[in-house]
């Protein structure tokens, strides 16, 4: 992402949620940890949404949401080099870094619109599934 104050608060936002998992998870309450964790990345609510067996695949790899600082920088001369069609989905109450992620890419060369699921943050795949294999289903019937 360009050096912006909008993607540096995004970044910030971005750590301080992190952050606040480490000292939850540190705190031991491994389940308090990845309620507000959830929270935090669909809105208010939304680790309550989610069925038991949703919450044991969070609560059975929480831990790996703090390796997320260790990613590798993408760079706008690496996209552009893509030789394969691009399909950016987002939910559309995901965490506005993503969306912000996706306009970036977008400059390096020509990459769809993102395909909003509606009903959905970041693990848009469990809360929508139906419109997210769908929307995944139709990119790769046309491409």
């Amino acid at each position: 992402m360009p050096d912006t104050p909008e993607s540096q608060r995004l970044a910030e936002e971005g750590r301080q949620g992190r952050d606040t998992l480490a000292r939850n998870l540190a705190s031991g309450n491994v389940d308090l940890a990845a309620q507000v964790f959830i929270d935090w990345l669909g809105g208010p609510g939304t680790w309550a949404k989610r069925t038991s067996d949703q919450k044991r695949i969070v609560l059975d790899n929480i831990g790996t949401a703090l390796r997320s600082d260790v990613r590798l920088v993408t760079t706008c001369e690496q996209i552009a080099k893509f030789d394969f069609q691009i399909l950016l989905v987002n939910g559309e109450r995901s965490p506005k870094r993503y969306a912000a992620m996706f306009a970036a890419m977008r400059k390096c060369k020509y990459i769809a619109e993102p395909t909003i699921i509606l009903n959905a943050a970041h693990a848009m795949n469990r809360e929508n599934p139906t419109a997210f294999n769908t929307a995944v289903l139709n990119f790769l019937d046309h491409n």
